[in-house]
């Protein structure tokens, strides 16, 4: 899949693999699709990975049940320190804290790497404005490179709307995986592009 950087982790779908530090968007719409998702963890707890579960109530606890049904006991990992389970914060600084936290705290435990599973709480209550998620997506690509670690953040496209997969999905994540297929992606922006372009958003909706 890549041409310029070292490819040593087993993604768990379709025999892809990827980088240590990469950020993937998933996009799914069957419960089939879900269910493969769940596999990157799965081949992480095979090892000695440490797995991160992040996302809305509904979400996580399907990831969860998932986990179960396929037999991993996930009471026993979350006891075991192999397994984290993360929810929606006020801010999107807020929850890149709490993950940075949830990762270091792997780290300094003897994990050799961070798995993260996310689905994002797009309009959900009790997670921060869609500018703050957007923003918060961004910086995760940033954060993964302090590190050793790999984020995939679900997009489910038979709900969310097209400007969230655009500038969500797209445009903050330089791979990802459509049909079970990894990709690099042509339509991912820069950091401080993508940022300046959230405070650019922000700046006319208070206007």
């Amino acid at each position: 899949m890549h041409t310029t950087r070292q490819v040593t982790v087993d993604l768990g779908i379709s025999d892809e693999h990827v980088a240590v530090s990469d950020h993937v968007a998933y996009f799914w719409e069957t419960e089939e699709q879900f269910a493969d998702a769940v596999r990157f963890l799965e081949v992480g707890f095979r090892g000695a990975d440490h797995g991160v579960v992040f996302g809305h109530p509904d979400a996580n606890a399907k990831v969860l049940s998932i986990l179960k049904s396929h037999g991993f006991d996930h009471e026993k990992l979350g006891t075991d320190g192999r397994l984290t389970v993360l929810g929606g914060k006020p801010s999107g600084d807020d929850m890149l804290t709490e993950v940075g936290g949830a990762f270091q705290h792997a780290i300094d435990g003897g994990a050799p790497l961070v798995r993260l599973l996310g689905n994002l709480g797009w309009g959900h209550r009790d997670w921060p404005t869609d500018l703050d998620i957007l923003e918060f997506e961004s910086k995760v690509t940033g954060a993964c490179r302090s590190f050793p670690c790999v984020v995939v953040c679900m997009y489910d496209y038979t709900q969310l709307s097209g400007r969230i997969v655009v500038h969500g999905a797209y445009e903050t994540h330089p791979l990802t995986v459509c049909g079970n297929v990894l990709r690099e992606n042509p339509h991912h922006l820069a950091i401080d592009t993508f940022l300046a372009k959230v405070e650019k958003a922000r700046a006319e909706k208070v206007a």
